[in-house]
């Protein structure tokens, strides 16, 4: 029992070292995962081999999503797609500022599905925030409707999906399914929010001051790169791909629609890809004949050509208007690319997906441009630079898991923290909802902080189900993403508006809250059956 109040003692401190700013999360996760191995007396080999050695690398998959996900992010800001999905928000609500204000929150949460970074939040915050001061909506208005925006994208970006199932060893289809919840929450939040903010008596002219606008290139934008930050996103939840791929298909399609040519290659894939699908499902004989399975060569090559005959047809009227114009070499080769993917399944019998993959690539090869090129260069650069602190903080969740999973800590922690947690539906929703407020200042309830060790040691003494604790950290993870004064979003969108960051949490935090208590009312009753 003396080992265990040691070790809660020392989480204790680093919550308190953590609130007065005197140690970040980045420093502190791995000197507690040292100090737990020390106090539990954890054998120095396993400290060598299993929490110095392999902890780092324990959540690779979360590593890789911080990565590749932040390359994406950074390419998706550097092609300009960001700023254009704002101004046609703009464009669409006019002087109606209920209806700009709402539509500027669902393309802020649109963006940040995908986008994350102080630099992004400036990118979009430089110019939402503007338009809605224009239109009368008062500076701390602005700014909490473009925090939540923001919180509720983040509640479906892939990176923090793919932490959630590394460190809490949860499958894609139970994160999915609740962060579905949170995200409907936040909606309804967002959209009372803006009802009763945005009354005619609570609205005034707020002129920005004129700033100096740098102009930067950007490569012309295609209409179907709008569709970018959605990309992984949809692969997840309609194609059920792992996180990490999906970013991979989403920077592949982000290159690949940045040119003219390359977009007739995704819409000629497209259309190849529901000829396939909508035969599969409406003509399985033919498709099954088609496949292989007892078809003799000509029966499988007349099946094929009729399974194939809407895709043929686009293909052909296609080139015949690209020869007609007198099209480039990168167009016809754009509009032919579809049949590598036709030929790696019918002839080397790959699986549809890599040969898909394999088809965008191609096409990217014979399209790209070398400005898109240098684009996506930089963006892989920066990206790496942006996803650093993230980075840092999963290989500490990994170090502390390490240590906590071992006999030492679980046989120390146990005993004291069964008797404590709560046992029933209704203890679930009291205890955390009254104890929100910690997943505030980086406390023990916010995943990005402190709340790391909370689910290593909850999770390695069978305290909470992994679910519930997921459920715990997203919920409460709400009042941190709106409403924490020590976001570094919150403090630059605060100074752009000229108010105070107390001001945004006093007027966020009676919705969001309420709003997390509903949430853990939901998780008791998927999880406490």
């Amino acid at each position: 029992m003396l080992v265990a109040f040691f070790l809660l003692a020392i989480f204790l401190a680093f919550v308190v070292l953590l609130y007065l700013k005197r140690i970040s999360a980045m420093l502190a996760l791995p000197v507690m995962a040292l100090l737990f191995a020390l106090v539990a007396n954890i054998p120095h080999e396993y400290i060598l081999e299993q929490i110095l050695e392999e902890g780092p690398l324990r959540f690779g998959p979360a590593l890789m999503a911080a990565i590749f996900g932040s390359m994406l992010a950074l390419f998706i800001k550097n092609q300009g797609i960001a700023e254009t999905l704002v101004r046609y928000a703009a464009e669409l609500g006019g002087e109606r500022p209920f209806l700009l204000s709402f539509l500027l929150m669902l393309v802020t949460a649109i963006l940040f599905t995908a986008l994350g970074g102080l630099g992004t939040v400036i990118m979009v915050g430089s110019i939402i925030l503007p338009i809605m001061l224009s239109v009368g909506v008062s500076p701390v208005t602005a700014a909490c409707i473009m925090l939540l925006g923001l919180a509720m994208g983040g509640t479906l970006n892939l990176s923090n999906w793919q932490l959630y199932i590394s460190v809490l060893g949860l499958e894609q289809a139970q994160v999915r399914q609740f962060m579905l919840v949170v995200f409907g929450l936040f909606l309804a939040v967002g959209t009372l929010f803006c009802f009763i903010s945005l009354r005619r008596s609570q609205l005034h002219r707020f002129w920005p001051e004129p700033a100096e606008e740098t102009v930067t290139a950007m490569p012309v934008l295609r209409r179907l790169a709008l569709f970018a930050p959605i990309v992984p996103l949809a692969c997840t939840l309609f194609l059920h791909w792992p996180i990490v791929p999906s970013f991979i298909v989403g920077l592949l399609f982000t290159l690949l629609v940045s040119s003219q040519p390359g977009q007739l290659a995704v819409l000629s894939l497209l259309f190849l890809l529901i000829n396939v699908l909508a035969v599969s499902k409406f003509l399985p004989e033919l498709r099954a004949t088609h496949a292989g399975s007892a078809a003799t060569p000509f029966e499988a090559l007349i099946n094929g050509l009729l399974v194939l005959t809407p895709f043929l047809l686009w293909t052909s009227v296609a080139v015949w208007f690209a020869c007609k114009r007198k099209a480039s070499r990168r167009t016809l080769f754009a509009l032919l690319s579809p049949l590598v993917p036709l030929l790696l399944v019918h002839i080397m019998h790959w699986d549809t997906t890599a040969a898909f993959v394999a088809g965008m690539l191609l096409a990217i090869v014979v399209t790209v441009r070398h400005d898109t090129l240098q684009i996506f260069t930089k963006s892989v650069f920066e990206g790496f630079e942006s996803a650093g602190p993230p980075v840092i903080i999963i290989i500490g969740i990994g170090m502390l898991m390490a240590t906590v999973s071992h006999e030492n800590v679980r046989a120390a922690l146990h005993p004291l923290l069964a008797s404590t947690m709560p046992a029933s539906a209704v203890l679930f929703v009291v205890t955390f909802g009254l104890l929100a407020p910690l997943a505030l200042y980086r406390g023990p309830l916010n995943i990005w902080g402190m709340g790391s060790g909370f689910a290593g040691i909850m999770l390695a003494t069978g305290a909470l189900r992994p679910e519930a604790i997921m459920a715990v950290l997203a919920s409460l993870g709400a009042i941190q993403g709106v409403c924490d004064p020590t976001n570094t979003h919150n403090v630059w969108i605060a100074s752009f508006t000229k108010v105070e960051t107390l001001d945004i949490l006093k007027r966020t935090i009676v919705f969001i809250w309420p709003m997390s208590i509903i949430a853990l009312a939901i998780a008791a009753m998927l999880y406490f059956k």
